[in-house]
């Protein structure tokens, strides 16, 4: 008889630490994609003597936690990382015009021959408005019109 109440206060106690998790899983936010208002930047790539491409590259915003955005290149055409934007980095400086707090970010375009991940901002909450430009890989990419925008967070 000791060992079935053992085993069912087991069962119990496994029971209760699933739920305790299950609830905690719930309480992370997901990542919500945001509404990005935006003109892309527009460039182009050269070798020794010629050009060898374009690109067209906005932005991606998500929410990913209270007050953190995650910033990511997308670019057009999709093959850019592979060829055009391979070891590019993108350069974005923002401003959060309702509480005044502003910031520069640096990261790479592209990881393994795809867009990378971006990076994460704490912009906080509000109006963000944003410029941003590609970086090249020593003088081989040139941004023609660098972009800009904002989005709501």
């Amino acid at each position: 008889m000791r060992r079935k109440a053992v085993a069912t206060l087991g069962a119990i106690a496994a029971v209760g630490a699933l739920a305790m998790g299950a609830a905690d899983a719930q309480a992370v936010p997901a990542e919500r994609a945001l509404s990005v208002e935006q003109v892309p930047n527009a460039g182009v790539t050269i070798d020794s003597n010629r050009v060898t491409g374009g690109f067209a590259a906005g932005i991606l915003a998500s929410a990913i936690e209270p007050g953190v955005t995650r910033i990511a290149l997308n670019t057009t055409p999709t093959e850019a990382c592979a060829t055009n934007l391979a070891g590019a980095r993108v350069g974005i400086s923002w401003s959060n015009t309702t509480t005044g707090t502003s910031g520069d970010e640096v990261f790479a375009a592209c990881t393994d021959g795809r867009p990378s991940d971006g990076v994460d901002v704490v912009t906080g909450t509000g109006s963000i408005e944003f410029t941003t430009t590609i970086l090249g890989k020593g003088d081989q990419t040139f941004t023609v019109v660098p972009g800009s925008g904002s989005f709501t967070r």
